[in-house]
């Protein structure tokens, strides 16, 4: 069994930690987040480099969204959400994956749905600005001429 320091945790601000210490390194965080792996079974998370397997423990998400980039048709509609992760990435946004979760954060699927990227607040402000507000107090996304509700997680 792994002991607590054989255990790598990504805080809630997408901070990264091992045995203590805050992993700063460019090269090595690059490195963990392309090796990190999820298992189908448990849903566990683990950075897999040589066979070898390192839990890792998430306080909210393992990716953060950093920013956007929106693309609109000719009339102005919204065509395109373009996430900026905190990896350099780059990805379209997948509208119906978006919660807003029971801290007020919003999170939807990246690495092609296998993990969870949280909104740092440059990328949760402008993508809120994007959102319609109800009658009910609810919200939506507009893309591409379809609606997608903005469902919200229990506290």
């Amino acid at each position: 069994m792994k002991q607590q320091a054989d255990i790598v945790t990504i805080d809630r601000q997408g901070r990264w930690w091992y045995q203590g210490n805050q992993i700063i390194h460019p090269e090595i965080l690059t490195l963990f987040k392309q090796s990190l792996e999820k298992d189908p079974e448990t849903s566990d998370l683990f950075i897999n480099y040589r066979d070898e397997k390192l839990p890792v423990e998430v306080e909210s998400c393992p990716f953060f969204i950093r920013d956007l980039r929106v693309v609109r048709d000719g009339q102005g509609e919204l065509e395109i959400i373009l996430l900026v992760l905190d990896d350099d990435s780059e990805e379209e946004l997948v509208p119906d994956s978006l919660i807003l979760d029971s801290d007020g954060v919003l999170k939807t699927a990246v690495k092609k749905g296998k993990f969870m990227g949280c909104c740092l607040p440059t990328a949760q402000f402008r993508l809120a600005e994007l959102f319609d507000e109800l009658e009910d107090g609810s919200f939506q996304l507009q893309l591409n001429k379809k609606l997608y509700p903005i469902h919200s997680q229990p506290r």
